[in-house]
């Protein structure tokens, strides 16, 4: 029974291990190449090309992801004010209109994948929204017309070029905000408010907080900033582990199985990513004329990433996390609160 229970013991904690070999080896690599964010596309690229190439076992539980989140939401959640959040009224007319026309690119891809990719119209629409990857799977597998395979395979390729690229494109285009470096860290005082994160977990759960683990640690530091607590910086050791506990996630993602979808569907989800972020990235252009913005603050803000994985992203290349995590946060409301809905309205009425 002993040496039952010790080969299962085995068997569960081997492919974690070999996960995380694999991502610090990724992670010297990036940092010897000084490719940027290393301990996030590191372990990012070394997992996805494990996998993609050796039939390793590998498995990455979703609890690790969620600590990262905790902690990047922490990290963020220290830098919202009131006065942060006064200030966005100035962008909330743009932000609708960035959305609007955002919706509208999307409409049309969609509407080209549907003719071009023979994808019926509905998942089409489902796979072309620049949203979060677990909201609209779950979204496609609710509705009766919607190809999941494909709705999960466009959206996890979108993630993996939005993540992957555009620090890439960021750094190259030498845009990069200086390092700024005020106050100081405290592992205890970090590891507390983490933990305060997590205890209240339930309660943004409860909300129905798109993204709890991410938003409530936001929320948390937004009101202790209100009542005037002082709050210590995270350490930076704590954000390369929340960078690889994310970027590993993401790196297992695209799952071997998930290639053997028609070619078209194939090339569809790859040129759909490739256009976003191209038109996104002009758009980023006008916004650094119009709000006098730096360029990583603007390209992450309109970036069709996630959320969570664009305010990492932020944290990362010392872009304005807040203002980056607001226009996000703008996106994904307007697509569940006004989108979604639409979606399911048409499919409903057919």
């Amino acid at each position: 029974m002993f040496n039952l229970k010790k080969k299962n013991l085995i068997h569960t904690i081997s492919p974690i291990v070999t996960v995380i070999m694999v991502a610090i080896v990724g992670v010297t690599i990036f940092q010897l190449i000084n490719f940027p964010m290393p301990w996030m596309l590191g372990s990012l690229f070394g997992v996805l090309f494990t996998q993609l190439l050796w039939k390793l076992p590998m498995k990455w539980p979703v609890v690790m992801r969620n600590i990262g989140l905790l902690i990047v939401g922490t990290a963020i959640g220290q830098l919202f004010t009131f006065d942060i959040l006064v200030a966005m009224q100035d962008t909330l007319l743009f932000m609708l209109l960035l959305n609007i026309v955002l919706s509208a690119c999307c409409l049309a891809l969609a509407y080209a994948l549907q003719k071009w990719a023979h994808i019926p119209l509905a998942t089409a629409l489902t796979a072309s929204i620049p949203g979060g990857l677990s909201q609209l799977v779950v979204f496609a597998e609710e509705q009766e017309d919607i190809d999941v395979a494909v709705v999960t395979f466009f959206h996890v390729i979108r993630v993996l070029f939005v993540v992957g690229l555009i620090p890439i494109i960021v750094s190259l285009t030498g845009k990069v905000p200086e390092t700024i470096e005020t106050g100081s860290t405290n592992l205890l005082h970090n590891g507390l408010l983490i933990l305060l994160g997590f205890i209240l977990l339930p309660v943004g759960k409860k909300l129905k907080l798109p993204v709890p683990h991410f938003l409530t640690p936001v929320i948390i530091g937004l009101l202790l900033s209100l009542l005037k607590v002082e709050i210590a910086l995270i350490d930076s050791n704590l954000l390369h582990i929340a960078q690889l506990c994310i970027g590993a996630y993401i790196g297992l993602l695209l799952h071997p199985k998930s290639l053997r979808l028609p070619k078209r569907v194939l090339i569809g989800g790859i040129s759909s990513a490739v256009l976003l972020l191209i038109i996104t990235f002009f758009i980023a252009e006008g916004m650094v004329l119009l709000f006098e913005m730096d360029f990583a603050t603007s390209y992450l803000s309109t970036a069709p990433g996630g959320m969570d994985q664009m305010g990492l992203i932020a944290t990362a290349l010392q872009a304005d996390a807040t203002q980056v995590t607001l226009f996000q946060l703008f996106r994904m409301l307007f697509i569940y609160i006004i989108i979604l809905p639409l979606l399911k309205w048409r499919l409903l009425k057919r």
